[in-house]
């Protein structure tokens, strides 16, 4: 493994002295090959040590490959976790990737990079979209779990903490209803017994989606497209096999019509929860993502001009809790316009906000002051939205509809109402304009019939019962 040391030159700057042992010399001693990182000026530390541990990652694979301690023999789950961990990716990226590489390292993990042929994958993708496959599917019931609560001598409250989920999921379980294998899982873990001792697990599962078959032929392509890279292997056969790669129809985006927006925010209008009033009006007004939501703290709003910014999101992360994490993209950094009512709303919400903070006292843990927080102010977990939208829904008897779901509304309505996809780029925090036209092609479609009907009554006569053009001249 690569050793790294920092030096400080004669400028003051460090660099990184980067070591890898290759072996004893003829007389016993241990001989290394090394390099030097310097990284650039005006870099943070994270950022500099990011780059550090994928530079000696390069290096200890280029040594590797030049002493001839590996080539292509080296098996598909090792070099996968060198690329892994190696990988600049936000943390939610690299959980998904992790829980990827579960069913691929079962495929091909075994086998050796140069022995995974085009055949080995398209059996893999194949087998992926099996019925019986697809852990959505699956499910658990809880027996006799009140018994072993009680046995733990733990509250539904501390519980729910420890295993990283709501307090209703705690209560869903204990009315033995529902809970994914996911979920059952984590309650396990908390009060350290087995799953299959609390829970029966179910199956009803189908394939998995082509989408998710999808993600798995990207995950394998970038590994060996790397090892291709670093000269491992010859051919990526992944890219090879084209003929072979799953299909993922495209999907237009699940949003809400104008009538169907316009009746949401009546019901919103009357709705005497607080939160879920502002949170839902804050999503369909502003069009942010569910992570830069949880992410908004009070020093984003600026009330004077109308104004909320996103800076950064929330996220849950296993093993970690609620993190913070930087935007989807440089682009997703954003200044949005709001009406004066969502702020009047924000201010009816501050009130019951504060309020929480004065109940709690010194036990108050809201620290980076978040808008939308636990009962003891840190911040909310990403999932409680999606509980309140279900609410929501079943309360009002409405179409499901998701979070992102009124992201997609709001980008929707603005391409109709005639936003150019520019300035709705800026708003909506999408690294490419290209995006937007291929997700909302729908919509860019209405506008561009209502562009050319504005721009034939501008060239029509206005009289058009005396002119020639309705007469196919």
């Amino acid at each position: 493994m690569a050793n790294t040391t920092p030096r400080q030159n004669k400028d003051g700057s460090i660099s990184y002295l980067i070591r890898v042992y290759v072996g004893e010399k003829p007389d016993g001693s241990q001989d290394f090959k090394s390099m030097t990182y310097k990284p650039p000026a005006g870099k943070s530390q994270k950022w500099i040590d990011d780059e550090l541990k994928k530079a000696a990652w390069r290096f200890e694979e280029k040594i590797k490959q030049s002493c001839g301690e590996y080539d292509g023999t080296i098996r598909f789950q090792e070099y996968a976790q060198k690329w892994l961990d190696a990988a600049d990716l936000a943390p939610k990226t690299r959980e998904r990737y992790i829980d990827l590489l579960k069913r691929i390292n079962e495929a091909i993990g075994h086998k050796k990079l140069c022995d995974i042929k085009s055949l080995d994958l398209k059996d893999f993708y194949k087998n992926l979209a099996e019925k019986g496959i697809n852990n959505r599917g699956k499910y658990a019931i809880a027996s006799d779990f009140v018994k072993v609560m009680d046995k733990s001598k733990i509250s539904g409250e501390k519980l729910a903490k420890l295993a990283g989920v709501a307090s209703s999921t705690i209560s869903t379980a204990k009315k033995s209803e529902r809970v994914s294998v996911a979920t059952a899982d984590k309650i396990a873990v908390a009060l350290g017994v087995p799953t299959n001792k609390i829970f029966t697990l179910c199956n009803e599962g189908q394939g998995l989606a082509d989408k998710t078959i999808f993600h798995h032929y990207s995950l394998i392509h970038a590994i060996l497209a790397q090892a291709e890279d670093d000269d491992i292997i010859t051919v990526n056969v992944a890219r090879k096999g084209k003929k072979s790669r799953p299909k993922c129809k495209k999907k237009e985006a699940r949003y809400l019509t104008d009538i169907e927006a316009q009746h949401i925010v009546q019901l919103l209008l009357d709705e005497q929860d607080i939160r879920k009033k502002t949170v839902l009006l804050l999503l369909l007004y502003s069009g942010v993502r569910r992570g830069e939501l949880c992410g908004l703290s009070w020093s984003d709003i600026d009330d004077k001009n109308k104004i909320i910014h996103v800076l950064r999101q929330s996220q849950y992360q296993r093993g970690a809790g609620i993190v913070e994490v930087t935007t989807k993209n440089e682009s997703s950094k954003r200044p949005i316009d709001m009406p004066p009512f969502v702020f009047r709303v924000l201010s009816e919400y501050k009130k019951w906000w504060l309020e929480q903070q004065l109940r709690n006292g010194t036990n108050w843990k809201g620290a980076e002051d978040r808008l939308f927080i636990q009962i003891d102010g840190k911040p909310i977990y990403p999932d409680t939205i999606n509980y309140w939208f279900n609410k929501f829904i079943e309360k009002h008897g409405l179409e499901h509809f998701t979070p992102h779901s009124l992201r997609h509304t709001f980008c929707t309505l603005q391409i109709t109402g005639g936003v150019d996809l520019r300035t709705l780029q800026a708003r909506s925090g999408h690294a490419q304009a290209s995006t937007l036209l291929n997700t909302y092609s729908h919509a860019v479609k209405t506008s561009q019939i209502k562009a050319s009907e504005t721009y034939d009554d501008v060239l029509r006569p206005k009289n058009r019962s005396s002119s020639r053009f309705d007469n196919g001249a």
